[in-house]
């Protein structure tokens, strides 16, 4: 299986900007009535913010030629009361798509969140945790921003503009021909720049997630860079890898700012069209202060736009790489119509069952695998390690889905059942368990989430695992975490919740490895409580713990190449003859 290291860039998103952008504003489908009033803001503030320069056009043409002193007075209040109405509907429109920016957020964060947790184990074995959360957090935050620029500052300059120009060409198309006339520089101009700055854009949402992914590893083998003294050889890669992240935001920005030179040469072209106009045509001075004061107003957005887009480049990258999640498409996907199975017996069949990794379909891990477990036995897995073992408990749990061939529970192909029914009986325990942050009570009640406390304490007790529950600081209500607890502890833990479950069918992989010897005991004694009854399939290293398995099999060579007792297969001397007797040895 292909997996992308921390510091490896992830391919890069082919997606347009074009229909990034048009899936963003998709989002926004369920505010019509918030969007529609607020374009009818824009559309208020508009005409008031044309208003204004002729108000002054009025106030040096008209008032103060004629030397009315109370006209000029009154021209000015109007002036003054149309700004105050401005401001209000400027804030009244940020505050509503603030809003609405933050409602879409959220949604897609909770799509994506939701999506991901459909995707196999293959998507989340295949790359570090850190650029997921990268995506998820980083990424998604960098949407709302999009969101936030777009509708509060790119949708109203642009809708401004339109206004603007119209109404310039309706007060003098000469001078507003002129002014247009520069537009085609900047225009091209910008178009090649943005295009060359958005692909360091993209490189730029890479290189950060390598340094989320790379992070995040780090500080969850804190121990290993500690025990080893890495210190200073982690430290050095993550300068490494910031600084390459750094050099293409450079790059990006640089180019980015050149766009702002464009502007300011056509701003001062436009300006100096303007005045030979002037003077050719003999406008009066009122004119061609208003005018002056159009040409502010019509590049001032411009200007504003050109300063957003340094956000806006990596924002649409950002997105695109949210999308990039919501597109992924399952690998284990339900039937149509899955069928909900009932409480199982435990017959568990694998016919002719082979299987290798969807990014290597050439590679087989297992090949043609057959065998049956009738209901309440202990099937035990043997063998090498990267054999097989565990992509067998994998298949069965239905966590991939083999390339060919069958699994069946009870007769029934577990292809065609339903998710929560398949996972509901089948109980699941590594070597590893994982405690999520919360108290001991919440981490137990994953078992079964309507449990009562009284069934979860019976669970406890009967497992062994209460003793060190009530020596806690506060007993069940305890806070803990995936490291706040021994290995052993966690494994006690890990045995109460599966017991809450009532699984028909247990998986226990290298359940009782790196413990001590008097907690293996206790967990020994509680895996001997949840077999009971039940089928149930033991993946061990240490063969002393599945002498008395109903069925060992050794897993090699992609399949079965022995199985039997244990008294059996050391009769035969083969395989397991061979290990059973190196590990004694050793």
């Amino acid at each position: 299986m292909a997996v992308n290291r921390a510091s490896e860039n992830e391919e890069k998103s082919k997606a347009e900007k074009r229909a990034t952008v048009a899936r963003v504003l998709g989002y926004m489908k369920p505010y019509k009535a918030w969007i529609v009033f607020v374009i009818c803001i824009m559309i208020i503030s508009s005409v008031i913010a044309v208003l204004l320069p002729m108000l002054v056009e009025n106030a040096i043409d008209v008032q103060v030629a004629s030397s009315n002193a109370k006209g000029l007075v009154i021209v000015v209040c109007i002036s003054i009361a149309l700004s105050l109405i401005w401001s209000v509907l400027y804030l009244l429109r940020v505050r509503i798509m603030a809003k609405v920016s933050n409602e879409v957020v959220l949604t897609v964060r909770s799509d994506a969140f939701a999506h991901l947790q459909t995707l196999g184990l293959n998507y989340f074995d295949s790359r570090p945790t850190g650029k997921i959360l990268s995506r998820l957090i980083g990424d998604i935050t960098s949407l709302k921003d999009m969101l936030r620029s777009m509708v509060t500052n790119l949708v109203p300059n642009l809708f401004f503009v339109i206004v603007l120009v119209i109404v310039m060409f309706i007060k003098n198309a000469l001078f507003s021909a002129a002014i247009m006339a520069i537009l085609p520089i900047l225009v091209i101009g910008s178009v090649v720049i943005m295009k060359k700055a958005f692909v360091f854009w993209q490189e730029y949402r890479q290189k950060s997630a390598n340094v989320n992914a790379f992070s995040h590893e780090t500080f969850n083998g804190i121990r290993v860079v500690q025990s080893f003294r890495a210190e200073q050889e982690m430290s050095k890669s993550f300068s490494e890898i910031t600084a390459d992240a750094q050099v293409n935001w450079r790059k990006a920005v640089k180019l980015s700012d050149s766009v702002r030179i464009i502007i300011d040469i056509s701003m001062g072209l436009g300006m100096m069209l303007l005045y030979l106009l002037a003077i050719k045509t003999k406008a009066s001075v009122g004119e061609v202060v208003a005018f002056t004061s159009y040409l502010g107003l019509f590049w001032q957005p411009i200007r504003q736009m050109a300063n957003m887009y340094n956000q806006l480049g990596n924002q649409i990258a950002g997105a695109e790489r949210v999308f990039e999640i919501l597109d992924t498409k399952a690998t284990l996907l339900e039937a149509d119509k899955p069928i909900e199975l009932p409480r199982l017996k435990g017959e568990v069949e694998f016919d002719n069952v082979s299987f290798s990794y969807p990014d290597d379909l050439n590679t087989l891990v297992l090949d043609n695998i057959s065998f049956k477990a009738h209901s309440g036995q202990t099937i035990a897995l043997v063998g090498p390690t990267g054999a097989g073992k565990t992509t067998i408990i994998n298949l069965l749990a239905r966590f991939y889905d083999p390339v060919k061939g069958t699994v069946r529970l009870d007769g029934v192909d577990i292809s065609k059942a339903s998710f929560t029914s398949l996972r509901a009986q089948i109980g699941v325990m590594t070597q590893d368990s994982y405690l999520f942050s919360g108290t001991i009570m919440e981490n137990l009640r994953y078992g079964k989430l309507d449990a009562a406390d009284d069934v979860i304490k019976k669970a406890c007790q009967t497992i062994g695992a209460e003793t060190f529950i009530l020596a806690t600081e506060k007993g069940y209500d305890t806070e803990v975490n995936d490291q706040s607890l021994s290995q052993g502890q966690r494994q006690l833990l890990a045995l109460a919740r599966t017991l809450i479950s009532n699984p028909a069918i247990l998986i226990l992989d290298e359940a009782t490895s790196a413990i001590d010897t008097y907690t293996e005991l206790l967990v020994q004694r509680g895996i001997k409580i949840l077999t009971e009854g039940r089928t149930s399939f033991v993946v061990a290293h240490r063969l002393s713990t599945i002498k008395s398995a109903d069925c060992i099999m050794v897993i090699d060579h992609k399949g079965i190449v022995e199985s039997g007792r244990h008294e059996e297969l050391l009769a035969k001397g083969g395989e397991y003859a061979e290990l059973y007797k190196a590990q004694f040895e050793l």
